[in-house]
């Protein structure tokens, strides 16, 4: 079917403008345009939504549910309402029906890990009565401020006032940043290669069009490869996609549950068992390992741009170096300093065994390692295993 004679069915949606030809999308002002831009506007416009509900409840860890949120928003709207948008009257259910397989991976792993998380964080937000205690750090360099860094002289500081102040600073110093790196690891599956021949359902290669879709973003989207028996790297790519985001959810929830359990055992002491015992962060590896997984999917499924491995290494370097561990640890050493000396030294001697974010030698040993390892083997001969017998 002709696309463009089509006529247009009054309940389609308006378009700002035709889609994208996909010749432009390839270059670094077709890609800022067709990736970054969208998603920096789709998380700009969260962040702020964020800000309002954290300021109205002055809860700054408001921003932590907005993690996760944010980006299965992200990847919904990148793979079904940008292209129903661009589909010009078709339904958003033909394109999730019409997507490829990996495509489909891609947006329910995004929305299973990102369920979960903000599931875990608003739990852990609902249970406390006032707001996260490391974002107490914004407020403290206020008071200093106000007290003119000493304050134990005899300054009366209004709280108010120091809530106010740090409020006013807030979006432009902590939602808006975490935006603008939540579109960067977005990158992660919404930074597909537009205009490069996809390998069709059938072993053809699609080059614009497929029927009466349009060519560009729909294709690329919806119709990437189905990988078979013709295709052994791909087969063993697409395996290995699934075996890591298995293992990179499994190590996030076991660190959740082990963690729960073991503040409860013993209230005294950190835990270290579990995976606890592979590095001190396992979470945060999960967490990687979980984006990593989508770059690798969407290599198998043929719908590979180079520019997605920018979003685990965005979502890599704000794990540890901004706001994860290293934020992370400065707040429990100062902590435990102050509450535990028994935690202190515990956690003293932790860091001189473990490392915090990837795992040492030592740890092929682990019998742990091997829990996760096996979860993810065992998840990616499953997946082969069922598409199989439905194929």
């Amino acid at each position: 079917m002709d696309f463009q004679s089509t006529p247009p069915s009054p309940f389609s949606p308006r378009l700002p403008h035709p889609p994208l030809p996909p010749s432009t999308t390839t270059n670094t002002l077709g890609i800022l345009s067709s990736h970054l831009f969208p998603s920096l506007t789709l998380h700009t416009t969260l962040s702020l939504a964020a800000y309002s509900a954290g300021r109205f409840t002055n809860r700054l860890d408001a921003k932590d549910l907005l993690w996760p949120s944010a980006f299965v928003g992200n990847v919904w709207y990148h793979g079904v309402v940008w292209p129903y948008m661009t589909g010009r009257g078709r339904g958003a259910w033909e394109f999730i029906r019409e997507m490829g397989y990996g495509n489909k991976l891609i947006v329910t792993g995004v929305t299973i890990w990102g369920c979960r998380l903000f599931w875990k964080v608003f739990w852990r937000i609902k249970g406390r009565e006032r707001d996260d205690g490391r974002y107490e750090k914004y407020r403290e360099v206020i008071r200093k401020k106000k007290g003119k860094g000493d304050l134990e002289k005899a300054v009366v500081i209004d709280e108010g006032e120091v809530e106010r102040e740090m409020w006013n600073k807030a979006f432009i110093g902590i939602f808006l940043p975490e935006a603008f790196m939540q579109s960067f690891v977005s990158l992660g599956w919404c930074g597909v290669g537009y205009s490069r021949p996809v390998l069709g359902h059938h072993g053809h290669y699609n080059l614009g069009g497929n029927g009466d879709l349009p060519g560009g973003l729909e294709v690329l989207l919806h119709h990437g490869d189905v990988v078979g028996s013709d295709d052994g790297w791909r087969v063993w790519v697409h395996g290995i996609a699934v075996g890591v985001f298995a293992a990179g959810l499994a190590l996030e929830v076991l660190a959740d549950s082990q963690l729960g359990r073991g503040k409860k055992a013993d209230k005294e002491g950190i835990v270290r068992k579990g995976v606890w015992s592979i590095v001190r962060h396992p979470n945060y590896l999960g967490d990687f390992l979980v984006h990593l997984s989508f770059p690798l999917m969407a290599l198998a499924d043929g719908v590979f741009n180079p520019i997605m491995f920018v979003g685990p290494i965005a979502n890599y370097v704000f794990l540890r170096f901004i706001g994860g561990d290293k934020e992370n640890e400065q707040y429990q050493m100062e902590k435990y300093e102050k509450e535990s000396v028994r935690k202190y030294e515990e956690y003293k001697e932790w860091k001189g065994q473990k490392n915090s974010f990837w795992p040492g030698v030592r740890e092929v040993g682990n019998l742990w390692t091997w829990v996760v390892v096996g979860i993810g083997a065992a998840a990616a001969a499953g997946e082969y295993a069922g598409r199989a017998l439905l194929s």
